[in-house]
């Protein structure tokens, strides 16, 4: 009797024992399945935050880009008011057909007070100019302006200016400058020397030039006489 109550009770043990291991088994499979859901759940999460973020920054580059270009046309469409209803069909060889024996006698330089801290100079045709923000007819009426959307300091400085017809024709002679000659630029930050290697007449829907660069430049654009389709294009690198 003894032996037979001792297997009894042996046997609900082991019921009990297998009971309880099944119930652990489930619970621990079921705890497993949700980490790996909720795991799931954030990579989801996280894709999707960094999907959004990428769209954001291209949706940010592409403003950044279409606002390039307007203020780039704007520039454009203002420069150069009294060649609007002068056309050409083909630009030719304009660098070799335009005037390039002296820069002239006009006395472009703007006596700068010392402490005006941003400002260009160029000495082979004798300019010093301040330079402001913007490119509005108010700045370039008394000053360089300064494509807001290009850097400041590193990178593509992209700068604009008059030629003629105004009181301020800062950029009247840059179309005689050569690949070698120096551009010395000041802001707040320091002076950087700059040395010409592009001097070319572009058109004035091409906007490529004043995009940034890893490199550090300086653009500088002007409108060009009798040709009002037309922009010249003067660029300098850093000297290191």
């Amino acid at each position: 009797m003894l032996n037979y109550t001792s297997k009894y009770i042996n046997s609900i043990f082991l019921i009990i024992t297998t009971i309880i291991c099944v119930i652990l088994f489930i619970t621990l499979d079921l705890c497993v399945f949700k980490i790996q859901e909720e795991n799931k759940n954030a990579n989801i999460y996280q894709s999707s935050i960094k999907m959004q973020k990428n769209y954001n920054l291209k949706r940010k580059n592409m403003k950044d880009i279409i606002d390039l270009k307007n203020s780039f046309l704007e520039i454009m469409q203002i420069a150069d008011i009294y060649d609007e209803n002068t056309k050409i069909d083909e630009i030719g060889d304009l660098n070799n057909k335009e005037d390039r024996e002296n820069p002239g006698t006009e006395d472009n330089t703007l006596h700068l007070k010392e402490e005006y801290k941003w400002k260009i100079e160029i000495p082979k045709i004798s300019l010093k100019a301040p330079i402001k923000s913007g490119t509005s007819q108010n700045v370039l009426a008394i000053a360089v302006g300064h494509f807001e959307e290009t850097p400041k300091w590193n990178g593509n400085i992209a700068l604009a200016g008059h030629n003629r017809g105004y009181n301020c024709n800062f950029f009247q002679n840059i179309k005689y400058l050569e690949n070698g000659d120096e551009i010395n630029y000041y802001t707040e930050d320091g002076k950087r020397k700059y040395k010409v290697i592009l001097n070319k007449i572009i058109k004035q829907t091409d906007w490529s030039y004043i995009q940034n660069t890893k490199d550090n430049r300086v653009t500088l654009i002007t409108c060009v006489e009798n040709m009002f389709e037309y922009r010249r294009c003067i660029q300098a690198i850093e000297i290191i």
